[in-house]
């Protein structure tokens, strides 16, 4: 390159190595033209080489070879751009409102403005330096190239720490367009986020635990232009979408994000880029404010995608799908005149038979008692409780019993009792644990006791009080029910992985959760449920007493600061 090719000015470090040190990095070097040719123009190592030799470098011919070209490139392609827009504000649009632009509006504008500027479509062309001993590598813009082949590229570059610790230097020195165009890229070409952050964490697990946060980060600056928003905190913090939830949100919304960049000439283009929605977050809030609470969590968490990765549980869902409706409409219609028998619902009585044929009589499903798989009012709940299944005593002369309770009822009190049970099934219970004497049973007067400190602090706990069960149905002590019976992908009944259902959706709430018995299976059922900030655990699970004395880690600040809410 010679010197009287550039102006004094335009040959200096601090100009043009300037200009181009914004650049010089960037798969795409502009959103506004449509530049063709190899980018990045330096890779990442060389590119912080750069930006260190610029700084101590008076003339950029005095750069070695490689750099004087990016220096030279790179701040064409930043006078260019300033060019376009400079050209864009004169005919009063910003260029905002022309990246908003259908492709044919913008072909138009760039083909007026390179007209009056006089730039010709070679100028949008910038050709990658080239060593002549260097043999020419095929660029991944190549159809040529294999997809395996620009997958491993990607991979390479998308498992490092500069990707997923947000706390390390290098997070900060690759832009999160760089970073996020890269992953769309990955993902584009087959690669899989879930393998790239198993293996990532493999190499790096002192620093695993930052996943979650970049995850969030970067579907945060998808939506908003900002990484830090309301939405990341609304994802981690609010929601507590898992690990395994956020990177499939973020491979979807990268999916459905990745576009072509267009060409003036209308053209094909090997060139990507991702939508970013800058200033989004203003648009985000408008949506929310019209929509109700359920579907503006829901919005909050899909925003825009066409394709949702997953099912994220609202009210509509758990009424419309929920496996106790028929027997619980069968309780509420009936007119029992006796104590109902054999209360199991229809699609699990023949797994329930076959596993009372082998299991010991202490650990038999009592199909005559009354499931109990949820308790209290669900959907207004502030604390719940999960606990393992309802147990049963005996019927004998001094204690009533779990089938006494209905036999020594009148008729009108059992229509009462089955039907106040059903709509607990129904996620539409009373307030639990209750006080009118017509629906004292042995579950009450239990909860009762293990309450006690808390209905003692605030009388209008049962209000906002939920219980689930594990396992809805009665039983002396818990079986565990074999998955050669089950035959589910889950080895859980339907109307367990129901009660999973709940618990997410609890979770999706920021409800505050207390795990009184048996939390290694509620964990292994419930992803994310170990982790989730909002839970209890109890000290002596075997005396599940909820006390300030049996809450590990000041967990009952938790429930109180739920029910004070």
């Amino acid at each position: 390159m010679e010197k009287s090719e550039l102006s004094t000015r335009d040959r200096m470090c601090s100009v043009a190595g300037g200009m181009a040190g914004l650049l010089v990095d960037r798969e795409i070097p502009s959103r506004l033209i449509p530049f063709r040719g190899e980018f990045p123009l330096l890779n990442m190592i060389e590119a912080i080489r750069f930006r260190e030799a610029i700084r101590s470098t008076m003339w950029i011919e005095d750069l070695p070879p490689k750099f004087l070209y990016a220096a030279a490139e790179g701040s064409r392609i930043a006078r260019l751009e300033r060019e376009f827009r400079h050209y864009l504000s004169r005919n009063g649009l910003k260029s905002g409102d022309f990246e908003k632009l259908e492709d044919a509006e913008k072909s138009e504008w760039l083909r007026w403005w390179m007209e009056a500027d006089s730039v010709s479509a070679d100028d949008l062309v910038v050709k990658k330096y080239r060593d002549e001993a260097t043999p020419v590598s095929k660029s991944l813009g190549d159809p040529a190239m294999p997809v395996a082949e620009k997958r491993e590229i990607y991979d390479d570059l998308v498992t490092r720490r500069a990707y997923w610790d947000d706390l390390c230097f290098e997070f900060g020195r690759v832009s999160w367009e760089k970073k996020l165009l890269n992953l769309a890229l990955y993902i584009h070409y087959g690669g899989d986020l879930e393998v790239v952050l198993a293996r990532y964490k493999e190499n790096h697990p002192d620093y695993a635990d930052r996943i979650p946060h970049s995850l969030a980060y970067y579907i945060s600056y998808l939506r908003t232009g900002e990484a830090t928003s309301v939405l990341n905190n609304f994802l981690l913090e609010r929601v507590c979408l898992s690990e395994s939830r956020l990177t499939a949100l973020l491979t979807a919304e990268l999916r459905e994000r990745l576009e072509e960049v267009f060409r003036w000439d209308g053209g094909t283009n090997s060139a990507w880029t991702v939508g970013i929605d800058y200033r989004g977050e203003e648009k985000m809030d408008e949506i929310v404010t019209t929509l109700d609470i359920e579907k503006g969590r829901e919005y909050l968490i899909f925003g825009n995608l066409t394709i949702k990765p997953f099912i994220m549980e609202t009210k509509e869902t758990l009424l419309k799908e929920n496996p106790w409706r028929v027997l619980a409409e069968m309780l509420a219609e009936k007119d029992y005149a006796e104590a109902p028998e054999n209360l199991v619902c229809p699609d699990e009585r023949a797994v329930i038979d076959a596993y009372n044929e082998t299991a010991p009589d202490l650990r038999k499903i009592r199909c005559e008692g009354v499931p109990e798989p949820v308790h209290g009012d669900f959907f207004n709940a502030k604390v719940a409780i999960l606990t393992l299944n309802p147990g049963w005593v005996e019927q004998t002369a001094e204690v009533p019993g779990n089938a006494g309770t209905l036999k020594k009822m009148t008729p009108d009190q059992r229509r009462k009792f089955l039907r106040t049970k059903a709509d607990a099934m129904l996620l539409n219970g009373i307030p639990f644990p209750t006080e009118d004497e017509d629906l004292l049973a042995i579950d009450t007067r239990y909860w009762n006791n293990l309450l006690g400190e808390v209905l003692k602090r605030w009388p209008d706990a049962p209000k906002y009080l939920t219980i689930v069960e594990y396992l809805g149905y009665h039983s002396k002590k818990y079986g565990n029910i074999p998955t050669r019976l089950v035959k589910s992908e889950s080895g859980l009944l339907p109307t367990q992985e129901f009660a999973v259902r709940l618990v997410r959706y609890l979770m999706n709430k920021s409800v505050t959760i207390v795990i009184c018995r048996s939390a290694r299976r509620w964990f292994r059922a419930v992803e994310g449920l170990e982790s989730y900030p909002n839970l209890v655990l109890l000290k002596n699970p075997r005396r599940p007493y909820l006390t300030p004395n049996n809450c590990k880690d000041d967990g009952f600040e938790k429930i109180e600061a739920a029910l004070n809410e």
